[in-house]
């Protein structure tokens, strides 16, 4: 089980191109430990009662330095059945781990037996088009 009960909802700030279409308070989007994670708001009771999961044939779970990075995934992820998407801002305590590679758009972790602490999410919605 996940300490993710300190999770705060951010209301989403209608992205565009004034705000370099982020959606988290510069503080988080500056914080070299944070990073967001864009998927369908249907994942996200279970990602806050235990953690991301790799799953399918995926062999990680990938995070954005920034939430505009992850709009696109959590747009893209939205369904019928998950109208809205969701962003998830995750706080990791180090970065030089064997399991995490970091590239120049964010972070694969290959290992998630350490889970980050989610520490905000904003949902996206249903008729916000991303360009």
């Amino acid at each position: 089980m996940c300490d993710n009960e300190a999770a705060k909802q951010y209301e989403f700030p209608g992205a565009g191109e004034e705000n370099g279409y982020r959606l988290f308070p510069d503080a988080m989007e500056n914080d070299d430990h944070i990073f967001f994670h864009g998927t369908a708001e249907t994942n996200l009771a279970s990602i806050l009662s235990n953690g991301f999961r790799i799953s399918g044939n995926l062999q990680s779970v990938s995070f954005a330095r920034n939430s505009s990075l992850s709009l696109r995934y959590a747009c893209e992820a939205r369904s019928i059945s998950s109208p809205r998407g969701v962003i998830i801002a995750a706080k990791f305590d180090g970065l030089n781990k064997p399991h995490i590679a970091q590239e120049s758009f964010g972070i694969h972790v290959y290992n998630l037996d350490a889970q980050p602490r989610i520490v905000g999410y904003c949902f996206v919605p249903a008729d916000y088009v991303f360009c």
